[in-house]
């Protein structure tokens, strides 16, 4: 899906429309022997993409939600497709991922529910207030760099990968923490220019 509005609204995507990591997630799938084709969800022909879509055994959406709720999307598109996407996993065709999955992980803190998992980092946070942010942060850039992210957006959108500049990371989570004149070097994952604050 290309949404209306141009650049400003399809931050996460190539010329072509695309999400710039369908071509490498369609190629797994291809050289793991599947097939796979990559379409362009127009929620203007709706029926036409039901019945398109109805001839395929699994999806793997790269829409991001909320983007077919974008100025000048007819309305409801959301809905419905989200609608669509549940009667195929009720369907038994996989969707990856739902919008149930959507829903219960979409939030910024999925990373820190998992983070005890085998797939998780032990040091991942969510920081809801300043106190929190100071404290965690602190500790955890003195260990080992960092990917901080807002809490909105999923388009790459204010990702800051984040690296103490001029020191040694200490050894273990917890051992150091940054103090106010402490060196870092950030890098926004939009645009990719680099920023250098204390």
């Amino acid at each position: 899906f290309t949404s209306p509005g141009g650049d400003a609204y399809n931050t996460d995507k190539d010329k072509h429309g695309f999400r710039y990591d369908s071509i490498g997630i369609a190629n797994g799938i291809v050289n793991a022997g599947g097939s796979c084709d990559r379409l362009q969800y127009d929620p203007n022909n709706y029926d036409a993409m039901v019945t398109k879509l109805n001839q395929y055994d699994g999806f793997i959406v790269r829409i991001n939600p909320g983007q077919l709720s974008n100025p000048g999307v007819v309305a409801g598109a959301q809905a419905k497709f989200d609608a669509l996407m549940t009667s195929f996993v009720k369907a038994g065709k996989p969707v990856w991922s739902s919008p149930a999955v959507q829903t219960q992980m979409g939030a910024k803190d999925a990373l820190v529910k998992i983070k005890s998992m085998s797939c998780g980092l032990p040091d991942t946070y969510a920081y809801y207030s300043e106190a929190e942010l100071h404290k965690g942060f602190r500790e955890a850039a003195a260990f080992q760099p960092r990917v901080i992210k807002q809490n909105r957006g999923s388009a790459g959108e204010g990702i800051w990968l984040v690296w103490l500049e001029d020191k040694q990371y200490c050894a273990n989570l917890g051992d150091a923490k940054l103090g106010d004149n402490d060196k870092l070097k950030l890098m926004e994952m939009n645009d990719n220019h680099t920023e250098y604050h204390t």
